[in-house]
């Protein structure tokens, strides 16, 4: 089996770390390149256009300062786009929507394939649900908030259902601890081991995918 070939940008993070360590054990996915601020072993942003590696995805995990110079060489490269930056302005959002008329890319609030497990089950716990739907949701102390992927569940309610959720955050845990709960139903995932093999799996579906605006877990996986 062809392994998907991976420039990854952000390396030197902690899901670059996880995901280097993955590889060791992945069949379908390596990470061939490495791109980040400074560090003797791998490319930086100012050296984007000197990688002669061999690549079929870039995934960037790297800091929304970055964004645009990794943005603009997957369209100059014409490589599909795996793009996991926070925080990104809304005309920066706008240009990943328009590129992604050109380029396959994926920008999900979500990455974890047990997470969407989770959001679908709450899409159809508020289909049948006629009282107020609230999301709790508990992270790590240095989790941002309301969380990417709290948003992605109202969102998703919402656009089936017409129902609103109602979030409510708390930041407690001192482990990387994330935590999402309605009504009966409850997720927790820990740490980025898992989130990093689950991005490599994206990388490995969208390679395969044709530009079609913007593709998430539940677009993808439905494709």
């Amino acid at each position: 089996m062809k392994k998907t070939r991976i420039l990854w940008s952000g390396i030197t993070g902690r899901t670059g770390t996880q995901a280097l360590i993955a590889c060791d054990n992945c069949e379908f996915a390596e990470i061939v390149a490495g791109v980040c601020r400074n560090n003797a072993k791998y490319y930086t942003y100012n050296q984007l256009d000197e990688i002669n590696d061999d690549f079929d995805v870039i995934v960037d995990f790297s800091h929304k300062d970055s964004f645009d110079k990794v943005l603009d060489f997957a369209l100059k490269v014409r490589k599909p786009l795996v793009s996991g930056t926070s925080d990104i302005t809304e005309e920066q959002l706008k240009n990943l929507e328009n590129a992604a008329n050109i380029i396959p890319i994926f920008r999900g609030g979500n990455f974890r394939f047990e997470v969407e497990k989770f959001i679908n089950d709450v899409v159809d716990f508020a289909k049948s649900y006629d009282g107020k739907i609230k999301l709790i949701e508990t992270h790590y102390k240095t989790k941002k908030i309301p969380s990417e992927t709290a948003k992605v569940i109202a969102k998703r309610v919402f656009d089936i259902t017409g129902k609103v959720v109602e979030i409510e955050s708390h930041l407690e845990y001192d482990d990387l601890i994330n935590d999402w709960r309605v009504g009966n139903l409850h997720c927790r995932v820990q740490g980025f081991e898992q989130l990093a093999k689950d991005i490599l799996k994206i990388a490995n579906m969208i390679e395969h995918q044709k530009p079609d605006g913007l593709y998430d877990l539940n677009k993808i996986l439905n494709k």
